[in-house]
């Protein structure tokens, strides 16, 4: 067996890392592990013949988000997963960890310590059908832009329980689309309409309830019409039905993981749809 490395993942180390997603066939584009670059740290496996896995640690306050985890078909069950993951763990430091895993995956997280603590359910569709009557609650939904940067902010954190500053800032400017929902002249919610995999991603959705993500939803779908779009939404969402009634089918289903307590939203808010699988 060739000697094999674990080493910090470098700028250089992006296109081989995209090309292992490919070849899972994968959604990620280039640009989208350039975002995990900018905003985490990053792990290579390397032998002889080059780089064979990935994965990524992304600080977010007392917890640290683990993804896009990787090891090549050719290096399977010899114990480099493992490896792998023990070394985004040190990464992750005294934060208490959180990951997605697919059904078939979560017994191995659970051997390593992790829980379930949500389920997520993906959502796409290559061509989006045209949006129906308007939602009663469209009419308290504005365009918002980066100068409600700092509320936007305040938001996600109240509404995930993870510091998302250094991502949203990463993320805010290159939103097609932000929109966000007014209750009594407050902003109470918002949601991004942003490239991202095969097309565009709806996601984060921040709001006090259903109805609330349902319009904010509708506001960002009615400009993607005809396009590839994709969410990933949580079970006590409740829009898992209500997309499917959109047009939009349900392609995934898959975990969410601590290694410790979950975080929790506060102030009555809560993320009905994820920034990324990857992200939270």
């Amino acid at each position: 067996m060739s000697n094999v490395t674990l080493r910090p993942l470098r700028e250089t180390d992006l296109a081989i890392a995209h090309r292992l997603s490919q070849a899972l066939q994968w959604p990620h584009r280039l640009e989208d592990w350039q975002c995990l670059f900018h905003t985490g740290e990053g792990l290579v496996l390397e032998d002889d013949q080059g780089v064979f896995g990935t994965g990524f640690c992304v600080p977010q306050g007392d917890y640290a988000t683990i993804g896009l985890v990787i090891v090549a078909d050719s290096h399977q069950g010899q114990g480099h997963g493992r490896r792998l993951m023990d070394g985004l763990l040190q990464l992750a430091g005294s934060r208490t960890p959180l990951l997605v895993a697919t059904l078939r995956g979560a017994p191995l997280y659970r051997s390593q310590g992790f829980a379930s603590y949500e389920r997520i359910y993906q959502h796409q569709i290559a061509a989006l059908p045209a949006m129906g009557a308007p939602h009663p609650l469209e009419a308290q939904i504005r365009v918002l832009s980066l100068a409600d940067a700092p509320r936007l902010e305040s938001l996600a954190q109240a509404a995930t329980g993870l510091e998302r500053t250094a991502l949203l800032r990463e993320l805010l400017p290159q939103a097609e689309r932000i929109v966000g929902l007014e209750r009594d002249g407050q902003l109470r919610g918002f949601a991004l309409l942003r490239p991202y995999g095969r097309g565009l991603s709806v996601g984060p959705v921040i709001a006090e309830s259903t109805a609330q993500a349902q319009a904010l939803s509708l506001a960002l779908l009615r400009h993607a019409e005809g396009r590839y779009v994709r969410f990933d939404v949580t079970g006590r969402s409740g829009l898992n039905p209500w997309l499917i009634e959109q047009g939009i089918p349900q392609v995934d289903e898959v975990e969410q993981m601590a290694k410790g307590k979950a975080p929790e939203p506060r102030d009555g808010l809560d993320q009905f749809a994820l920034l990324t699988q990857a992200l939270g």
